[in-house]
Protein backbone atom coordinates (compact mmCIF):
# COMPACT_ATOMS: atom_id res chain seq x y z
CA UNK A 1 0.00 0.00 0.00
CA UNK A 2 1.44 3.38 -0.97
CA UNK A 3 0.57 6.88 0.11
CA UNK A 4 -2.43 7.97 -1.90
CA UNK A 5 -2.75 11.38 -3.57
CA UNK A 6 -5.54 12.04 -1.05
CA UNK A 7 -3.15 11.50 1.83
CA UNK A 8 -0.56 13.73 0.18
CA UNK A 9 -3.21 16.40 -0.27
CA UNK A 10 -3.78 16.45 3.48
CA UNK A 11 -0.13 17.18 4.24
CA UNK A 12 -0.05 20.80 2.96
CA UNK A 13 -2.28 22.26 5.70
CA UNK A 14 0.45 22.13 8.33
CA UNK A 15 3.26 22.77 5.90
CA UNK A 16 1.66 25.85 4.39
CA UNK A 17 1.45 27.29 7.89
CA UNK A 18 5.16 26.54 8.28
CA UNK A 19 5.91 28.25 4.98
CA UNK A 20 4.10 31.37 6.18
CA UNK A 21 6.03 31.30 9.43
CA UNK A 22 9.31 30.97 7.57
CA UNK A 23 8.52 33.99 5.42
CA UNK A 24 7.67 35.99 8.53
CA UNK A 25 10.90 34.86 10.18
CA UNK A 26 12.84 35.99 7.12
CA UNK A 27 11.27 39.42 7.55
CA UNK A 28 12.41 39.63 11.14
CA UNK A 29 9.62 37.76 12.91
CA UNK A 30 11.85 34.96 14.18
CA UNK A 31 13.11 34.93 17.72
CA UNK A 32 15.77 32.25 17.86
CA UNK A 33 19.51 31.74 17.83
CA UNK A 34 21.88 33.53 15.53
CA UNK A 35 19.05 35.03 13.48
CA UNK A 36 18.35 37.33 16.42
CA UNK A 37 21.99 38.24 17.01
CA UNK A 38 22.65 41.96 16.86
CA UNK A 39 26.35 41.52 16.22
CA UNK A 40 25.92 40.41 12.61
CA UNK A 41 26.89 37.19 10.84
CA UNK A 42 30.65 37.50 11.33
CA UNK A 43 30.21 38.06 15.05
CA UNK A 44 27.69 35.32 15.79
CA UNK A 45 28.66 33.28 18.81
CA UNK A 46 25.32 31.59 19.49
CA UNK A 47 23.70 28.63 17.77
CA UNK A 48 20.59 26.52 18.40
CA UNK A 49 20.48 23.00 17.00
CA UNK A 50 17.31 20.90 17.08
CA UNK A 51 17.97 17.15 17.13
CA UNK A 52 15.51 14.65 15.69
CA UNK A 53 15.63 12.41 18.77
CA UNK A 54 16.82 12.35 22.35
CA UNK A 55 20.56 12.55 22.96
CA UNK A 56 22.32 9.31 21.94
CA UNK A 57 25.09 7.98 19.71
CA UNK A 58 23.12 8.95 16.62
CA UNK A 59 24.01 12.57 17.39
CA UNK A 60 27.56 11.79 18.47
CA UNK A 61 29.13 14.36 16.16
CA UNK A 62 27.36 17.25 17.84
CA UNK A 63 28.08 16.03 21.37
CA UNK A 64 31.76 15.42 20.61
CA UNK A 65 31.99 18.86 18.99
CA UNK A 66 30.88 20.26 22.34
CA UNK A 67 32.86 18.05 24.71
CA UNK A 68 36.07 18.34 22.66
CA UNK A 69 35.72 22.11 22.52
CA UNK A 70 35.49 22.32 18.73
CA UNK A 71 32.41 24.55 18.77
CA UNK A 72 34.00 26.91 21.29
CA UNK A 73 37.22 26.95 19.27
CA UNK A 74 35.13 28.01 16.25
CA UNK A 75 33.90 31.03 18.17
CA UNK A 76 30.55 29.48 19.05
CA UNK A 77 30.54 29.95 22.79
CA UNK A 78 26.76 29.82 23.28
CA UNK A 79 25.46 26.61 21.68
CA UNK A 80 22.14 25.04 22.62
CA UNK A 81 21.46 21.49 21.42
CA UNK A 82 17.80 20.66 21.91
CA UNK A 83 16.59 17.06 22.26
CA UNK A 84 14.03 15.80 19.80
CA UNK A 85 11.40 13.12 20.19
CA UNK A 86 8.28 11.63 18.62
CA UNK A 87 6.33 14.90 18.84
CA UNK A 88 9.11 17.30 17.83
CA UNK A 89 9.30 18.79 14.34
CA UNK A 90 12.66 20.33 13.59
CA UNK A 91 11.31 22.00 10.46
CA UNK A 92 8.53 23.60 12.47
CA UNK A 93 11.08 24.97 14.92
CA UNK A 94 13.08 26.39 12.02
CA UNK A 95 9.90 28.11 10.86
CA UNK A 96 9.24 29.63 14.26
CA UNK A 97 12.81 30.89 14.61
CA UNK A 98 13.50 28.69 17.62
CA UNK A 99 16.24 26.70 15.87
CA UNK A 100 19.02 27.68 13.50
CA UNK A 101 19.79 24.12 12.34
CA UNK A 102 17.36 21.19 12.37
CA UNK A 103 18.15 17.50 12.02
CA UNK A 104 15.53 15.76 9.88
CA UNK A 105 15.00 12.99 7.35
CA UNK A 106 15.51 13.43 3.62
CA UNK A 107 11.86 12.45 3.07
CA UNK A 108 10.47 15.08 5.47
CA UNK A 109 12.82 17.66 4.03
CA UNK A 110 11.65 16.98 0.47
CA UNK A 111 7.99 17.12 1.43
CA UNK A 112 8.58 20.49 3.07
CA UNK A 113 10.43 21.74 -0.03
CA UNK A 114 7.57 20.57 -2.24
CA UNK A 115 5.26 22.83 -0.24
CA UNK A 116 7.44 25.83 -0.97
CA UNK A 117 9.21 26.13 2.36
CA UNK A 118 12.38 28.22 1.90
CA UNK A 119 14.82 25.75 3.46
CA UNK A 120 17.97 24.10 2.25
CA UNK A 121 20.00 21.01 3.18
CA UNK A 122 23.58 21.79 4.18
CA UNK A 123 24.98 18.56 5.66
CA UNK A 124 24.37 14.80 5.60
CA UNK A 125 25.40 12.85 8.70
CA UNK A 126 24.54 9.25 7.67
CA UNK A 127 25.53 7.97 4.25
CA UNK A 128 23.14 5.02 4.53
CA UNK A 129 20.00 5.15 6.71
CA UNK A 130 19.99 2.24 9.18
CA UNK A 131 16.20 1.88 9.16
CA UNK A 132 14.81 -1.56 8.32
CA UNK A 133 12.82 -4.37 9.89
CA UNK A 134 13.78 -7.18 12.23
CA UNK A 135 12.49 -10.72 12.72
CA UNK A 136 13.50 -13.44 15.14
CA UNK A 137 16.06 -15.87 13.75
CA UNK A 138 13.85 -18.70 15.03
CA UNK A 139 11.39 -17.92 12.21
CA UNK A 140 13.92 -18.99 9.59
CA UNK A 141 12.99 -15.95 7.51
CA UNK A 142 15.97 -14.65 5.54
CA UNK A 143 14.43 -13.16 2.34
CA UNK A 144 12.00 -10.34 1.67
CA UNK A 145 9.60 -12.86 0.14
CA UNK A 146 9.48 -14.68 3.50
CA UNK A 147 7.85 -11.59 4.98
CA UNK A 148 4.96 -11.44 2.50
CA UNK A 149 1.57 -11.65 4.22
CA UNK A 150 3.07 -11.17 7.69
CA UNK A 151 1.91 -8.35 9.93
CA UNK A 152 4.48 -5.55 9.97
CA UNK A 153 4.77 -3.00 12.78
CA UNK A 154 6.09 0.22 11.24
CA UNK A 155 6.42 3.93 11.94
CA UNK A 156 3.81 5.78 9.85
CA UNK A 157 6.24 8.48 8.70
CA UNK A 158 8.70 5.95 7.32
CA UNK A 159 8.51 5.23 3.60
CA UNK A 160 10.88 2.28 3.40
CA UNK A 161 8.25 -0.41 3.98
CA UNK A 162 6.16 1.02 1.16
CA UNK A 163 9.13 0.80 -1.19
CA UNK A 164 9.66 -2.83 -0.15
CA UNK A 165 6.13 -3.64 -1.26
CA UNK A 166 6.77 -1.95 -4.58
CA UNK A 167 10.30 -3.16 -5.30
CA UNK A 168 9.91 -6.72 -3.99
CA UNK A 169 6.35 -7.17 -5.27
CA UNK A 170 5.02 -8.37 -1.93
CA UNK A 171 2.06 -7.31 0.18
CA UNK A 172 1.49 -7.35 3.93
CA UNK A 173 -0.77 -5.67 6.51
CA UNK A 174 0.75 -3.03 8.80
CA UNK A 175 0.14 -1.60 12.22
CA UNK A 176 1.66 1.50 13.79
CA UNK A 177 4.70 1.22 16.03
CA UNK A 178 3.84 2.41 19.55
CA UNK A 179 7.37 3.12 20.73
CA UNK A 180 8.09 -0.18 22.50
CA UNK A 181 9.38 -3.55 21.34
CA UNK A 182 7.65 -5.53 24.08
CA UNK A 183 5.08 -7.01 21.69
CA UNK A 184 7.79 -8.03 19.23
CA UNK A 185 9.85 -9.71 21.93
CA UNK A 186 6.78 -11.67 23.05
CA UNK A 187 5.64 -12.67 19.56
CA UNK A 188 7.09 -15.77 17.82
CA UNK A 189 6.65 -14.34 14.31
CA UNK A 190 6.57 -10.56 14.44
CA UNK A 191 8.07 -8.14 11.91
CA UNK A 192 9.02 -4.78 13.42
CA UNK A 193 10.73 -1.67 12.15
CA UNK A 194 14.01 -0.93 13.89
CA UNK A 195 17.75 -0.48 13.67
CA UNK A 196 20.68 -2.92 13.58
CA UNK A 197 22.11 -1.10 16.59
CA UNK A 198 20.00 -0.33 19.66
CA UNK A 199 17.09 -2.57 18.58
CA UNK A 200 19.37 -5.56 17.99
CA UNK A 201 21.06 -4.99 21.32
CA UNK A 202 17.80 -4.71 23.23
CA UNK A 203 16.79 -8.06 21.69
CA UNK A 204 20.15 -9.52 22.75
CA UNK A 205 19.47 -8.49 26.33
CA UNK A 206 16.22 -10.49 26.05
CA UNK A 207 18.25 -13.49 24.79
CA UNK A 208 16.67 -13.12 21.35
CA UNK A 209 18.65 -13.41 18.12
CA UNK A 210 17.26 -11.40 15.21
CA UNK A 211 17.71 -11.02 11.46
CA UNK A 212 17.84 -7.49 10.08
CA UNK A 213 16.46 -6.44 6.68
CA UNK A 214 17.73 -3.03 5.57
CA UNK A 215 15.36 -0.85 3.53
CA UNK A 216 18.47 0.23 1.65
CA UNK A 217 18.96 -3.37 0.50
CA UNK A 218 15.53 -3.14 -1.15
CA UNK A 219 16.69 -0.06 -3.04
CA UNK A 220 15.34 2.73 -0.83
CA UNK A 221 18.47 4.60 0.21
CA UNK A 222 17.86 8.32 0.82
CA UNK A 223 20.44 10.32 2.71
CA UNK A 224 20.13 9.25 6.30
CA UNK A 225 20.27 12.33 8.52
CA UNK A 226 19.96 15.78 6.98
CA UNK A 227 20.78 19.15 8.50
CA UNK A 228 18.46 21.86 7.24
CA UNK A 229 18.48 25.63 7.64
CA UNK A 230 16.29 28.39 6.27
CA UNK A 231 17.50 30.04 3.10
CA UNK A 232 17.53 33.31 5.03
CA UNK A 233 19.86 31.87 7.65
CA UNK A 234 22.22 30.48 5.01
CA UNK A 235 22.31 33.85 3.26
CA UNK A 236 22.77 36.05 6.30
CA UNK A 237 24.73 33.80 8.65
CA UNK A 238 26.93 31.83 6.27
CA UNK A 239 30.09 32.40 8.30
CA UNK A 240 28.44 31.02 11.43
CA UNK A 241 27.14 28.04 9.48
CA UNK A 242 30.60 27.27 8.08
CA UNK A 243 32.15 27.41 11.52
CA UNK A 244 29.43 25.21 13.00
CA UNK A 245 29.65 22.54 10.29
CA UNK A 246 33.43 22.56 10.47
CA UNK A 247 33.23 21.89 14.22
CA UNK A 248 30.61 19.19 13.61
CA UNK A 249 32.88 17.41 11.11
CA UNK A 250 35.73 17.44 13.61
CA UNK A 251 33.30 16.12 16.20
CA UNK A 252 32.24 13.22 13.99
CA UNK A 253 35.87 12.34 13.21
CA UNK A 254 36.71 12.27 16.92
CA UNK A 255 33.59 10.32 17.84
CA UNK A 256 34.11 7.70 15.13
CA UNK A 257 37.84 7.15 15.59
CA UNK A 258 38.94 8.18 19.09
CA UNK A 259 37.71 6.00 21.97
CA UNK A 260 38.68 8.60 24.58
CA UNK A 261 36.67 11.27 22.75
CA UNK A 262 33.76 8.86 22.31
CA UNK A 263 33.87 8.02 26.03
CA UNK A 264 33.71 11.68 26.97
CA UNK A 265 30.81 12.28 24.56
CA UNK A 266 28.91 9.18 25.71
CA UNK A 267 29.26 10.23 29.34
CA UNK A 268 27.75 13.59 28.41
CA UNK A 269 24.86 11.86 26.64
CA UNK A 270 24.07 9.94 29.82
CA UNK A 271 23.79 13.28 31.63
CA UNK A 272 21.60 14.73 28.89
CA UNK A 273 19.30 11.69 28.58
CA UNK A 274 18.52 9.83 31.80
CA UNK A 275 16.66 7.12 29.86
CA UNK A 276 19.81 6.14 27.97
CA UNK A 277 21.57 2.88 28.90
CA UNK A 278 25.37 3.11 28.69
CA UNK A 279 25.83 -0.38 27.22
CA UNK A 280 23.15 0.15 24.56
CA UNK A 281 24.74 3.43 23.57
CA UNK A 282 28.20 1.86 23.19
CA UNK A 283 26.77 -0.94 21.05
CA UNK A 284 25.06 1.71 18.92
CA UNK A 285 28.36 3.62 18.66
CA UNK A 286 30.07 0.50 17.34
CA UNK A 287 27.26 -0.56 15.01
CA UNK A 288 26.30 2.75 13.45
CA UNK A 289 29.73 3.73 12.14
CA UNK A 290 29.39 1.81 8.85
CA UNK A 291 26.10 3.64 8.24
CA UNK A 292 27.65 7.03 8.98
CA UNK A 293 30.66 6.36 6.77
CA UNK A 294 29.12 4.10 4.11
CA UNK A 295 31.06 4.52 0.89
CA UNK A 296 32.43 7.95 1.86
CA UNK A 297 35.76 6.95 3.41
CA UNK A 298 38.34 9.54 2.38
CA UNK A 299 35.67 11.83 0.89
CA UNK A 300 34.45 15.21 2.09
CA UNK A 301 32.39 14.86 5.25
CA UNK A 302 28.75 15.93 4.99
CA UNK A 303 28.74 16.30 1.21
CA UNK A 304 25.72 15.42 -0.94
CA UNK A 305 25.18 14.86 -4.66
CA UNK A 306 22.51 15.18 -7.34
CA UNK A 307 22.03 11.48 -8.10
CA UNK A 308 20.91 10.43 -4.62
CA UNK A 309 18.46 13.32 -4.36
CA UNK A 310 17.05 12.67 -7.83
CA UNK A 311 16.55 8.97 -7.08
CA UNK A 312 14.80 9.68 -3.79
CA UNK A 313 12.48 12.21 -5.40
CA UNK A 314 11.56 9.74 -8.14
CA UNK A 315 10.87 6.97 -5.62
CA UNK A 316 8.75 9.23 -3.44
CA UNK A 317 6.71 10.27 -6.46
CA UNK A 318 6.14 6.61 -7.33
CA UNK A 319 4.81 6.04 -3.79
CA UNK A 320 2.61 9.12 -3.87
CA UNK A 321 4.66 10.82 -1.16
CA UNK A 322 5.44 13.77 -3.45
CA UNK A 323 3.23 15.33 -6.15
CA UNK A 324 3.95 13.66 -9.49
CA UNK A 325 4.36 17.03 -11.22
CA UNK A 326 6.69 18.58 -8.64
CA UNK A 327 10.17 19.62 -9.68
CA UNK A 328 12.51 21.60 -7.41
CA UNK A 329 12.64 25.24 -8.41
CA UNK A 330 16.09 25.73 -6.93
CA UNK A 331 19.01 23.80 -5.45
CA UNK A 332 18.09 20.98 -3.08
CA UNK A 333 21.35 21.17 -1.16
CA UNK A 334 24.39 23.37 -0.70
CA UNK A 335 27.84 21.91 -0.04
CA UNK A 336 29.53 25.31 0.04
CA UNK A 337 29.41 25.56 3.84
CA UNK A 338 31.39 22.35 4.40
CA UNK A 339 34.96 22.16 5.64
CA UNK A 340 37.70 20.09 4.02
CA UNK A 341 37.44 17.40 6.75
CA UNK A 342 37.18 13.93 5.22
CA UNK A 343 35.48 10.76 6.42
CA UNK A 344 37.70 8.17 8.10
CA UNK A 345 38.12 4.76 6.50
CA UNK A 346 36.07 1.83 7.75
CA UNK A 347 39.14 -0.36 8.17
CA UNK A 348 40.77 2.17 10.52
CA UNK A 349 38.14 2.17 13.26
CA UNK A 350 38.99 1.19 16.85
CA UNK A 351 37.08 -1.34 18.95
CA UNK A 352 34.77 -0.28 21.76
CA UNK A 353 36.20 -0.43 25.30
CA UNK A 354 36.31 -3.94 26.74
CA UNK A 355 33.14 -4.78 28.66
CA UNK A 356 31.20 -1.76 27.40
CA UNK A 357 28.38 -4.02 26.15
CA UNK A 358 27.33 -7.67 26.23
CA UNK A 359 28.42 -10.17 23.61
CA UNK A 360 30.11 -9.72 20.26
CA UNK A 361 30.55 -6.36 18.57
CA UNK A 362 28.65 -5.53 15.37
CA UNK A 363 30.53 -6.22 12.17
CA UNK A 364 32.36 -3.17 10.77
CA UNK A 365 31.46 -3.57 7.11
CA UNK A 366 29.81 -1.28 4.59
CA UNK A 367 26.02 -1.77 4.69
CA UNK A 368 24.28 -3.26 1.68
CA UNK A 369 22.49 -0.74 -0.51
Amino acid sequence: MSLSPTRWARLPLALVALATALVLAACGGGSGGAAASSSGPAGDHSLTVQLSWFSNAQNGGWTAAQTQGYLADAGLSDVTILPGGPNVSGIQLLASGRADIAVTTAESYLQAKAQGLPITAVYNEFDTPPTGVLVKQSTGWTKWSDLAGRSWTVAPISLGWQWVQRSQNIQFPTQNFNGTYAAFFASPDGVVQGYPTNTVYEARKQNIDVNYFSYASAGFNPYGQILAVTEDYAKNHGDTLKRALGALSKGWTAYLTDVDAATKANDQMLEDNNQLAADTNWFTWAGQRPFVIGGRGGKQMGAMGDERWTTTIDQMKQMGALPADWNPSGPLYDNSFLSSEVMPQLDALPDAPAGSFQGAAPAITAPTS
